[in-house]
């Protein structure tokens, strides 16, 4: 629909099911920095300014959703995107070879806590960057309503590859695909048979009996809600943060160890993301009593097709992922139950995440701002690794930085690095929520439980909980 926005028309359409849930996150009390999305992308080589703002600058204009702007119409109060014409800008360069990695971190912390003009101004900020021991590159940091960690992952393989092909004559990258004629499609499926599918599945699942909350730390928020609402029944749980603050703390998982679940994963045809959810699940059932109905909110990337993969945007939705399991069920069982329940969101991922939520508690009366899921959840595949032949051998970090903010209490993570292929597991956290010791608490169970798993595939989960 056709807007005119500061005496200029545009091109306007609605906002996603995706952008619309990432938006609803900025909760009473929260600045909008809680959306923003900070990484750095460094290569340990000799960095050519001029070529790498020249790549830059190419891959903006390639990238639609890097030149999107989001805008809530006065009159209305309604919201709408539209993409601005693409103009060369000049990214500023720092030098900061000569300082220390955490005073770095820091600087590009306190960067990232900066939020954007959510409604009208630029959703993006991208700055070169020199690191000590030679890794040069860019930081860059979006609002996440315009990228989600796919979109940066696909921007930056284009970045790295723009600019190898301006010097190193490497193959010039493929064209970015269509960021509008995603949403478009999405359009689309409002009134659809494809949309009429997924609610009566949504629907199907609220004639299970009401979930139970299981909290990574244990049954203790529980039994005081239960004693403060004086209903020893009460299976909602509450779980949020007056103003967002939040945290994020890292762990690598060595490449021997992250090998042996890959391995795993291909010796029974199971995704990685099942194993790793087996092992999270499995630990709130042991925090939580051996409870046998575990909720978590799984998050799904709608990048099936390559047009999607390389269109930038967020695409991401949340669903709660819901497994019964009786203590006897084995681990193998568990996994593949865990597919097979993936498999299904999978198919209607396209539905309103919010409307599948929100029915969920309407069914069972939980009151707003309640939950039954303690943790978020998600897997990305997708590395940096396979930018070409000619980056074998060199160095490479990719940094994700912290606003000081966290949209969701719990936040896991999963995600392979660039140099190694090894896994790293993100907690983001609220602060109001969680502490460092409770997320090292977890990390430590879920890999005893992992492990376990792994090798011993026919146990049982009470097996496996008595194991660790």
């Amino acid at each position: 629909m056709l807007k005119n926005i500061g005496g200029i028309n545009y091109d306007c359409y609605p906002l996603t099911y995706a952008q619309l849930l990432n938006l609803s996150l900025v909760k009473e009390g929260c600045t909008d920095e809680v959306e923003n999305i900070g990484a750095g992308q460094y290569l340990q080589m000799d960095l050519n300014v001029a070529a790498l703002r020249e790549a830059l600058n190419r891959a903006v204009e390639r990238c639609e959703s890097m030149r999107l702007r989001l805008w809530k119409d006065p009159d209305t109060g309604e919201l709408w995107q539209y993409v601005v014409p693409y103009q060369n800008e000049h990214f500023e360069y720092y030098d900061f070879s000569a300082w220390k990695e955490e005073k770095i971190k820091d600087v590009l912390n306190k960067w990232t806590s900066q939020p954007f003009d959510t409604y009208g101004g630029k959703l993006s900020r991208i700055v070169i960057v020199s690191l000590p021991d030679g890794y040069n590159g860019f930081y860059y940091n979006v609002h996440h309503a315009c990228m989600d960690s796919s979109s940066v992952i696909a921007f930056t393989k284009d970045v790295i590859e723009i600019y190898c092909s301006l010097l190193y004559d490497m193959p010039y990258p493929s064209p970015m695909s269509s960021y509008i004629e995603s949403v478009k499609r999405d359009m689309k499926y409002e009134g659809s048979k494809k949309q009429q599918k997924d609610a009566e599945y949504w629907k199907k699942q609220l004639e299970l009996p009401e979930p139970m909350y299981t909290d990574y730390s244990g049954q203790g928020r529980l039994f005081q809600l239960r004693k403060k609402n004086n209903d020893p029944n009460q299976r909602w749980g509450v779980l949020a943060s007056a103003d967002g603050k939040g945290n994020t703390i890292t762990y690598d998982l060595d490449i021997y160890s992250t090998e042996k679940i890959m391995r795993f994963a291909q010796e029974y045809d199971l995704p990685v993301s099942a194993i790793i959810l087996h092992a999270i699940r499995t630990v709130l059932s042991k925090f939580n009593d051996k409870e046998t109905d575990i909720v978590i909110s799984d998050l799904v990337s709608r990048r099936s097709t390559l047009n999607n993969k390389k269109c930038g945007g967020v695409r991401m939705h949340a669903f709660p992922l819901r497994t019964i399991m009786p203590l006897d069920t084995t681990v193998l069982e568990s996994m593949r139950l865990i597919k097979k329940t993936q498999d299904e969101i999978f198919m209607h991922a396209d539905y309103s995440p919010m409307q599948s939520f929100g029915d969920l508690s309407e069914k069972f009366g939980a009151p707003a701002g309640s939950t039954y899921s303690s943790v978020d959840f998600t897997y990305q595949p997708g590395t940096l690794a396979g930018i070409g032949a000619t980056l074998k051998g060199i160095g490479f970090k990719s940094w994700w930085y912290s606003s000081g903010k966290q949209p969701k209490p719990m936040y896991i993570t999963a995600m392979h690095r660039p140099n190694d292929g090894g896994l790293t597991f993100y907690f983001g956290y609220q602060t109001e929520c969680a502490n460092p010791a409770e997320i090292e608490f977890l990390y430590y169970f879920t890999g005893r439980v992992l492990f376990r798993s792994i090798e011993n595939p026919n146990k049982t989960l009470r097996e496996i909980i008595e194991m660790t």
